[in-house]
């Protein structure tokens, strides 16, 4: 009876680590403190300055916020290289945002000026401007 315990309590162990090893098999990015990298695909459709910052042509651009530091870091980065790195302000929504969009002033200047980004699936959009610190570009 002693062994029959034993053989039970082994089985019933083993199925916990089992199922245990499949609910973390099921997330394999689980961050149990707070995520300081995020990124999303942005498209931008027109060469564009960032307000305080370098301009950056047309293309696809993979955007990565690096919210390490005191100040938030946007990396803009096209074909696995960073091409320019820019200070941002995230303005919560309240709510996750739907769509991404790239605003852009065009008063006043020759130059499209990119001074926020919509992305889709975050909850704080990115402002650019001058009061955010200094940007730069790694070209």
């Amino acid at each position: 009876m002693n062994k029959d315990v034993v053989n039970k309590s082994m089985l019933a162990a083993a199925g916990i680590l089992v199922a245990a090893s499949m609910a973390f098999a099921k997330f394999p990015s689980l961050d149990f403190g707070r995520s300081s990298k995020k990124s999303a695909d942005v498209d931008i459709y027109q060469t564009g300055r960032i307000r305080g910052g370098p301009t950056l042509q047309s293309g696809e651009y993979k955007v990565v916020l690096n919210n390490n530091s005191t100040t938030p870091e946007i990396g803009f980065y096209q074909n696995g290289k960073l091409v320019a790195e820019v200070p941002a302000k995230l303005v919560d929504q309240g709510k996750k945002i739907n769509e991404t969009k790239v605003y852009y002033d065009t008063t006043g200047a020759d130059t499209q000026v990119i001074t926020q980004m919509d992305l889709s699936g975050w909850r704080k959009k990115v402002v650019f401007g001058k009061n955010n610190g200094g940007a730069r570009s790694t070209n």
